[in-house]
């Protein structure tokens, strides 16, 4: 193995077909790099910590972290982040732990409203929508207890309603999250003006989408199949692109990194 790596890190789940799910994901070749799929919890062996042992253990000196979560409005982005030294603690964490890290680390955002992620969405309300005039669009994320991941949250699904509704003119559209509960509300003003269609925002299929989301809409008239980013070859485009950005943008900031270095050594007369 050469000296970069890659570690796409997931949530994890006890239920082997999630885990198969995220595993397809990874495109056969991402820049000809290694590529390591960790979980922040749910898979023994697969812990972020261990799997960053093994890269670096093979040689890995620069690694690329992809975190495959819906935007970083979740806390378990900021989680990841503080486990690899990226940024403090927040004061409520409980558990708080850093993974010795010896190989610098390229980070790259989460999945937001990537161009290729926005493609995903609008296959599944295409897929759903049969006359958008006369229907409403109800995006569906997971949300965040905390204000400023739910802030994080509602940017993200407020820039994909505007988006989608400029290209299908739904009767209506919004959003609603799990945490806070405001879907029922939402869903509720919305189908006053037209059935709903539902889309959930969610990395994978999982208790949320089969059960929680079904659950709040009971009694309303909705169209919705459950399907989550994956599977999805976009995911796996998704991969690549972000992991040839961020090999290029380490480019110029090394280069900056020199350059200032040569600036100042000629400035000191050296």
């Amino acid at each position: 193995m050469g000296d970069t790596a890659v570690l796409l890190i997931a949530h994890g789940s006890p239920d082997p077909d999630w885990l198969a799910l995220v595993e397809s994901s990874v495109p056969g070749s991402v820049a000809d790099l290694p590529v390591r799929v960790a979980f922040l919890g749910g898979v023994e062996g697969r812990s972020i910590a261990e799997e960053w042992r093994r890269l670096e253990e093979a040689g890995a000196k620069r690694i690329i972290v992809l975190p495959l979560f819906v935007t970083a409005g979740s806390g378990h982005v900021g989680e990841i982040r503080s486990m690899l030294g990226l940024e403090p603690w927040r004061q409520e964490d409980k558990e708080r732990w850093q993974i010795p890290v010896k190989a610098r680390i390229l980070w790259c955002p989460p999945l937001e409203d990537h161009p290729l992620v926005e493609q995903i969405v609008e296959e599944r309300v295409r897929t759903l929508a049969a006359n958008p005039q006369g229907e409403s669009l109800l995006l569906v994320g997971h949300g965040s207890d905390s204000p400023m991941g739910q802030a994080k949250w509602e940017k993200l699904m407020h820039r994909l309603t505007l988006r989608l509704q400029n290209k299908f003119f739904f009767a209506a559209a919004g959003y609603g999250t799990l945490r806070p509960d405001t879907l029922r509300i939402a869903a509720g003003s919305l189908s006053a003006k037209g059935e709903l269609v539902v889309v959930p925002l969610f990395v994978s299929q999982g208790y949320y989408t089969r059960k929680g989301i079904p659950q709040r809409l009971e009694g309303l008239p909705y169209r919705y199949d459950g399907s989550a980013y994956l599977p999805h070859p976009a995911i796996a485009e998704w991969i690549r692109q972000s992991v040839r950005t961020a090999l290029a943008s380490d480019i110029l900031t090394q280069r900056s990194v020199y350059e200032n270095g040569r600036k100042k050594a000629v400035e000191m007369g050296g």
